[in-house]
């Protein structure tokens, strides 16, 4: 097909440069018609010459067409018609002159010159007049083509030359001479053609629109001929294509037969096993052929996935147990080298004190009045004393903070409750802590959201959380505001504890959640309120928290419980 594309495109292009040649072989035949100049005849001979290179090619491209060979064919002979006839036109164009003072037609004006002037040199007037009504019929009948004019030509004649013979044979002679060429010159233009539809000039008009016609009717045969045999091709193609799609479909059906029951039993098995997570399901195919092969590899697979995930399941429980108990031995630690601090304050004062009173018993044993002396004493011991009160608190603190953190991990059970009337609980409890006229409290949360969680844990959060805004955020002399408001989005629950104190440095900001990470441990901060709400929250409530703390100041806790179940009940 794509070699008879190729052999179309040339034949076109060989009839557009015959169709070209043909075209400048009329036009150097019409300009010679025009301007009678034999310089042109050999222009058309060139042109002929090239028509007949551009017909061999052609015809040796349409060499196994024979209806178009026919065609182009008679283009030819019509095309060599027409050089016959321009030829003979040639011809008798010659013999009429190219010139006016050759040929016929220079005989003929020839003789009517002499007629007139022997006319006007006679002074015949009458015989004058008769001249020049021969003259205007001839030229009429030149003009006009008109028969009807030779006719009155040849009655005018023939009156003035009978005339002529009795009175005066000199011009006798010379009417009858013009007469002579005149009918000579009517005889050769008549074969030329008086117009474009007579003589030879009708023939070549008549030759140029055949051979337009036949050009045109054979370029219309090649693009049918072209489109007939594309047709034959496509409708052969199609049907090639039809029956090798009917041979596939044939194959696939059989093919289809063989594998849907084994693909159909794998990928039911894959269903269940994706629908239901049991990896306990198998294929229980044979391995005689692929899709058993496949099979039982699917059967391997799934075997050592239920390995693998009672494997991860034993070590995931392991590391969960490991998490807690490296976090609170963690805690532990931790609350161990801070308590040795104020038992180290105590430990020093106790000896401050020991060595006072000894001081004070060796005084009063020499009954020496140092009045003075045992006043700086008393006051010394009661500074000392002060110091181990204020040690014994912050160790009494922190025992505390911890017991809430054991007892945090075991207490608390999992409760459906209202979340907005727990945190108005805890914030109830709280009231003396926080009189109106040094906080402003708002509750931003759904009054009908539910959720299934530990109640204490939650009370813990929000307890710690108002003891911080109250150490670390409260500016003195300004009211503080405090924002509690919780939303569902995506399914998970948000819990969101702000308020717009001070807010956090930030180096303390990155390591917030670390145990006894404090700003105020010189004024009673322990700094385990933030390290036990992490660990409620992600171990207790299995959530996520976040703290931030804008440049402007304030703090946000940011609590998510991601697996917690909740409701929307009124």
């Amino acid at each position: 097909m794509y070699s008879h594309i190729e052999h179309t495109q040339l034949i076109e292009l060989q009839l557009n440069r015959l169709k070209k040649a043909t075209v400048k072989l009329v036009a150097a035949q019409n300009q010679y018609i025009q301007e009678r100049k034999p310089a042109l005849i050999t222009s058309f001979d060139i042109h002929y010459s090239q028509f007949e290179n551009e017909y061999a090619g052609l015809a040796k491209l349409l060499i196994h067409g024979p209806k178009v060979i026919n065609q182009l064919s008679a283009i030819e002979h019509e095309v060599e018609l027409l050089r016959q006839t321009l030829k003979r036109f040639e011809q008798f164009q010659i013999k009429l002159g190219y010139e006016a003072d050759k040929g016929v037609y220079g005989l003929f004006r020839h003789n009517a010159h002499q007629l007139q002037s022997y006319v006007q040199h006679a002074d015949l007037s009458e015989l004058e007049i008769k001249v020049l009504e021969l003259r205007r019929a001839e030229k009429d009948f030149l003009l006009r083509n008109d028969p009807s004019y030779l006719e009155s030509h040849q009655v005018i004649y023939e009156k003035l030359y009978q005339r002529l013979q009795v009175d005066n044979s000199p011009a006798a002679l010379l009417l009858k001479a013009y007469r002579q060429g005149f009918l000579s010159y009517i005889a050769v233009l008549s074969e030329i053609g008086l117009n474009y539809d007579s003589g030879l000039r009708g023939q070549l008009n008549t030759l140029k629109t055949s051979v337009n016609n036949k050009i045109l009717g054979l370029s219309n045969k090649i693009i049918l001929h072209d489109h007939d045999t594309k047709q034959v091709w496509i409708l052969s193609l199609l049907g090639v294509i039809i029956l090798i799609c009917s041979l596939c479909f044939c194959l696939m059906m059989f093919l289809h037969s063989r594998v849907s029951k084994k693909i159909n039993v794998i990928t039911d098995v894959l269903d269940k096993v994706v629908e239901f997570e049991d990896f306990t399901l198998r294929t229980d195919l044979t391995n005689n052929d692929e899709l058993g092969q496949i099979g039982t590899h699917i059967d391997k697979l799934l075997e050592y996935l239920d390995d693998l995930l009672k494997r991860l399941g034993s070590a995931q429980k392991r590391l969960l147990e490991d998490a807690e108990v490296a976090s609170f031995s963690n805690i532990i630690e931790r609350f161990t080298q801070e308590l040795n601090t104020p038992f180290g304050e105590v430990k020093s004062s106790k000896g401050d004190m020991v060595e006072l009173i000894a001081i004070l018993k060796s005084n009063l044993r020499d009954e020496l009045d140092e009045n003075t002396s045992i006043s700086e004493m008393v006051n010394h011991l009661e500074s000392t004393l002060d110091i181990i009160e204020s040690n014994l608190n912050v160790s009494e603190q922190l025992i505390e903070e911890l017991k809430v953190i054991s007892s945090s991990q075991n207490l608390d059970t999992l409760t459906n409750f209202n979340l907005l009337h727990q945190v108005e609980y805890v914030f109830r409890t709280n009231e003396s802590l926080l009189p109106a006229c040094d906080y402003d409290i708002t509750f931003d949360m759904p009054d009908d959201l539910v959720i299934n969680s530990y109640p204490s844990a939650i009370n813990q959060i929000i307890n710690l959380s108002i003891h911080n805004s109250i150490k670390h955020g409260k500016i003195a002399n300004k009211k503080l505001h405090i924002v509690v408001s919780a939303m569902v989005v995506n399914n998970f629950v948000h819990i969101y504890f702000k308020d717009d104190g001070f807010g956090i440095d930030k180096e303390v900001l990155p390591v917030i959640f670390e145990s006894f990470i404090t700003s105020k441990r010189h004024q009673g901060g322990t700094g385990l309120g933030m390290s036990i709400i992490y660990n409620l929250v992600t171990q207790k409530l299995k959530g996520e928290v976040k703290m931030q703390s804008p440049a402007h100041g304030g703090a946000c806790l940011h609590i998510i419980l991601s697996d917690t179940e909740f409701s929307l009940v009124q």
